[in-house]
């Protein structure tokens, strides 16, 4: 009944008009889609005299007015003038591979790659072996079939994920590293609370942050320390490192142990440490052992003191006595030319002027540092041996040890 009512609508209101159109306005420029599924393309005109605003007139390709009841238009969709001489060109190109080909061209010269591919694929439909189709489809030649990059790339496993193609594997990956980034944020904003309700509510924040075990809030945790100045605070983060015990958990405590400004942490860190027994954090400390700076080597020995790993002798041998860039500044700048009283063969005193000198002027040095904090860690790791900072007798009893053990072993 309803499609009755409209054919009836839409046969009482044709009526035809001269090819220049209505107003001066481009023909076959908005698309009308029905309710009951189908669509007229022409262009939105005013309603002749006599229709009322209840109705949608648009005049068609063939120079027809219709109009129609608002309540049937489901959706109408203008076009650009390039999409409607588009929609023109198409109803007059020929179902060839030549046809096709030329508005292709058309449609790439006009930034309508949707439309363009359209005609490529109906090339290849009528020419399977269109080369250039083909490529500008995406199809390489394997073996002796065409086929996509994506087909390739699900025939060698992959799989595509958020625009990228991935092995299964790395699929699951990134999806666990989001995941993670996620629950990081979370704690991120959660440890700021905390951190604030150390002012506020002491005593439940630091309840709450002494309840934290999640090896995701470590990172949060890090970055939130870099900007955190009371010790108090540094101190009981520490704490909470040290009993979610990841290697990235330790790896942070072995920073603080060595760089952090104040002592009591420096050393809490250690202690946070030290049940951990990571040989990657042993590692660590004997890298800092080569550190520019004289302070960092000790503090890097005292740490290894306190892992108790033995591994760790031969470098702390080598790290006995470190040579290190000193500045030391000058009591007067330098000048170009000295002046002073001197007293001529006369007898008369004068002024003499004469080049001057560098002066005690400032300057960089190297120099040799004994290390205590070495030493007490070379004789603590060696079982109570203690050869002074005698590096020659500490690499002798060394090689004796070492040589020693072998032999035990292969008896």
């Amino acid at each position: 009944m309803r499609l009755l009512i409209l054919s009836s609508v839409i046969a009482v209101t044709i009526c035809l008009v001269g090819r220049g159109g209505i107003d001066g306005k481009s023909l076959y420029a908005d698309t009308v889609t029905l309710h009951g599924g189908g669509r007229i393309v022409g262009q939105i005109v005013n309603s002749p005299e006599g229709q009322t605003d209840e109705t949608v007139t648009i005049q068609t390709e063939d120079q027809a007015i219709i109009s129609i009841p608002k309540s049937e238009v489901k959706e109408i969709i203008s076009l650009s003038e390039v999409q409607a001489k588009y929609q023109r060109l198409r109803q007059q190109t020929p179902d060839t591979v030549e046809g096709h080909w030329k508005l292709a061209e058309w449609c790439r010269d006009h930034n309508l790659s949707k439309e363009r591919e359209v005609h490529l694929r109906r090339i290849i439909e009528l020419d399977p072996e269109h080369q250039r189709a083909r490529a500008l489809l995406g199809y390489q030649k394997v073996g002796d079939q065409w086929k996509t990059r994506d087909e390739i790339m699900k025939s060698m496993g992959y799989v595509l994920y958020k625009g990228r193609w991935m092995l299964p594997q790395q699929v699951q990956l990134e999806q666990e590293r989001e995941q993670q980034t996620a629950v990081q944020r979370d704690w991120s904003l959660r440890i700021h609370r905390l951190i604030k309700g150390l002012e506020t509510d002491p005593v439940t924040a630091e309840r709450e942050i002494k309840a934290i075990r999640d090896p995701a809030a470590v990172k949060p945790i890090v970055l939130a320390m870099r900007n955190e100045s009371r010790e108090a605070v540094r101190l009981l983060f520490t704490d909470v490192l040290g009993q979610i015990g990841t290697p990235e958990a330790a790896r942070a405590l072995a920073i603080w142990a060595i760089e952090d400004p104040v002592e009591e942490v420096r050393l809490h860190a250690l202690e946070a440490l030290a049940p951990l027994k990571s040989g990657e954090i042993v590692s660590y400390f004997v890298g800092r052992l080569r550190d520019k700076d004289n302070a960092i080597v000790n503090r890097a020995a005292q740490a290894l003191q306190r892992m108790g790993d033995p591994s760790a002798i031969p470098a702390l041998i080598d790290a006995l006595v470190t040579r290190h860039k000193i500045f030391i500044p000058g009591t007067r700048p330098p000048t170009g030319m000295a002046a002073g009283f001197s007293s001529s063969s006369t007898g008369k005193s004068g002024m003499s002027f004469g080049a001057g000198s560098g002066g005690d002027t400032p300057k960089v040095v190297e120099r040799p540092f004994s290390n205590p904090a070495v030493l007490e860690a070379l004789v603590e790791l060696s079982g109570g041996q203690n050869f002074g900072y005698d590096v020659r007798l500490w690499k002798h009893w060394y090689a004796t040890q070492k040589q020693a053990e072998a032999t035990k072993a292969m008896q």
